[in-house]
């Protein structure tokens, strides 16, 4: 398990009890998000799950709420003799639809509930996402309506026969914790989301960095390579060009790696970047023209 990941979970489970109608709201989010089958013979709902750390919030939630009283919870516990594995709950059918359907006497520790009996946290090499899965419909048709009063944007998809609602919005997910009362965790991953965000664009300006120096040093080059042939190969040409191609010539091949702005103030009188760049291609443009000439005069000659 990712390290922020944890955080969560222990804060999650670390929170305090409070009240008689918010605790028994946080005990209805977490029955109806643990699996649950029926035992039609005796008259029971099993529930069962791995996570302990949540059963162990459930027992202690449900002391404080309005059933507490009612049913002796732990005493319905099938707990694994090496204390390992899945945990089942047996509770009467009707207490169990009695607390499960019922309208959560307060929205967002019922979405705690919910989150600690089917959430997760995931943490791909880019970003962070959250899902739930639940196999109730009356579940995920409330939350839906408590994330789109929150204008927390979700996602939700239909896998074996379950609905997940899956929250990627860094903001979003922020709020969403936030709201359930994990004000920890929700500004560690706010903090968390910052960073990331300024090491993307620090990434992103080093590799545009990069493409722009290439490009500076592959137009050098050509510059550089064209400056040659001018000197070399075309002398009556470079004689023939006016004063400020010739200084341009010779400046590209005192100064090869330079880049267009740089060349342009070594000038006499300076000029700009695109002044640099227009002339270049008009020398381009000069030697090509030359090449042709030079061309049709050998095809005459032959």
């Amino acid at each position: 398990m990712h390290a922020i990941a944890r955080e969560l979970w222990d804060e999650w489970s670390s929170l305090p009890q409070t009240d008689e109608e918010t605790d028994s709201a946080e005990v209805v989010g977490l029955l109806a998000a643990l699996p649950a089958r029926n035992d039609e013979r005796r008259g029971t709902t099993v529930l069962g799950s791995s996570r302990l750390w949540a059963l162990r919030r459930l027992l202690r939630l449900w002391k404080s709420s309005r059933w507490g009283r009612q049913w002796n919870l732990a005493a319905s516990m099938r707990v694994p003799s090496d204390m390992k594995g899945r945990v089942d709950l047996v509770l009467p059918r009707k207490l169990y639809e009695e607390i499960v359907f019922m309208d959560p006497p307060a929205p967002w520790p019922w979405a705690r509930g919910v989150w600690g009996g089917c959430g997760a946290f995931y943490v791909p090499r880019s970003g962070y996402y959250i899902a739930m899965k639940t196999g109730r419909d009356h579940v995920a048709a409330y939350m839906n309506r408590l994330l789109q009063k929150a204008r927390i944007p979700w996602g939700e998809r239909t896998a074996h026969g379950k609905r997940e609602l899956i929250l990627r919005d860094q903001q979003g997910i922020v709020t969403f914790l936030s709201k359930m009362g994990l004000t920890g965790i929700s500004l560690r991953v706010e903090d968390k989301a910052i960073l990331r965000t300024m090491r993307d664009q620090a990434n992103r300006v080093r590799n545009c960095d990069t493409a722009n120096i290439k490009k500076t040093l592959k137009a050098a080059e050509e510059q550089t390579a064209l400056a040659r042939a001018l000197l070399e190969n075309e002398s009556e040409l470079l004689s023939t060009l006016p004063l400020c191609f010739r200084d341009l010539v010779e400046a590209r091949l005192q100064h090869p790696e330079e880049s267009l702005s740089e060349l342009g103030k070594r000038l006499s009188p300076s000029v700009t970047k695109s002044t640099v760049k227009y002339r270049w291609k008009r020398l381009f443009d000069f030697m090509e023209k030359s090449m042709e000439k030079s061309m049709g005069k050998n095809d005459a000659g032959v």
